[in-house]
């Protein structure tokens, strides 16, 4: 009876070393760490959305609005607003730190913004007119990246391709055709802009995107100058305009060079 004790303690003790033993054995062999999204790398994207602008008109007193014949000046000259589609493409480079992604992007959207107003002093024989057909913005980013999504601002500077002139309205006899510049001029207005967006990677390389954009082009002074076939005798004139900008873009990217999975190191 005694051996009978004696050698089941010696199994109880062998049978327990050995659990030990393997417990250890599994503890000494942590998992692998899960891979860890990078947004760091080049991308090249597309984007559509919608533009909208604002533009007020003033009228300065200067000697070419004297000159002119300025009715009213100084003083307002109107004011409208406009919406339109968006479509362009984007180009940019993003370092990731921890959390934290870094970047720079350029962008380049054509539109077809268009509005139109009475002028005010001459109301309703003449309109002001305003076209916007391109907008640009350089920018830089911050961001938080969450593995695959990506939180980010973004400023900058911005620009707009610009066309304003004044029309007849047809009211007078006998007048231009409706809508046919009498004075006008072409201008890229240049101005600053801030943003707001997310970002998710739906693979490796590629990413959609949706933003927002608000674009101040500030207030310039611009000189119309007479269309002759349209408005013999006219004299050049000018108008201080105030325009302001909103974009919001949808948007694909792909990336390439060091983006996607990268595996942390113990």
């Amino acid at each position: 009876m005694k051996k009978l004790t004696l050698a089941l303690i010696a199994l109880v003790l062998v049978f327990s070393g050995t659990t030990f033993a393997a417990d250890m054995a599994v503890k000494a062999r942590p998992a692998p760490p899960a891979p860890i999204f990078s947004w760091t790398g080049f991308y090249l994207g597309v984007h559509a959305g919608g533009s909208w602008f604002d533009k007020d008109w003033s009228q300065p007193l200067t000697p070419i609005n004297i000159a002119g014949g300025c009715a009213g000046c100084p003083g307002p000259a109107g004011s409208h607003s406009a919406s339109s589609w968006l479509a362009g493409g984007q180009i940019g480079f993003n370092y990731q730190t921890g959390m934290w992604v870094f970047g720079v992007e350029a962008d380049a959207s054509a539109t077809d913004l268009k509005a139109t107003s009475s002028l005010v002093p001459l109301a309703p024989v003449f309109a002001i007119n305003s076209r916007t057909d391109a907008v640009a913005t350089i920018a830089g980013r911050v961001g938080v990246a969450a593995n695959q999504a990506l939180f980010y601002v973004k400023g900058g500077g911005a620009w707009a391709n610009d066309r304003f002139f004044t029309s007849a309205t047809g009211v007078v006899a006998p007048p231009p055709p409706a809508g046919v510049p009498l004075q006008q001029a072409d201008d890229t207005r240049w101005g600053w802009m801030v943003g707001v967006g997310v970002e998710y990677a739906f693979t490796p390389n590629w990413s959609v995107k949706a933003e927002y954009n608000y674009l101040d082009l500030g207030t310039h002074r611009e000189t119309l100058q007479p269309v002759p076939a349209n408005c013999p005798g006219c004299l050049p004139f000018q108008y201080d305009v105030r325009q302001r900008m909103d974009l919001v873009k949808i948007g694909l990217n792909y990336r390439f060079g060091w983006a996607g999975p990268v595996v942390a190191k113990y």
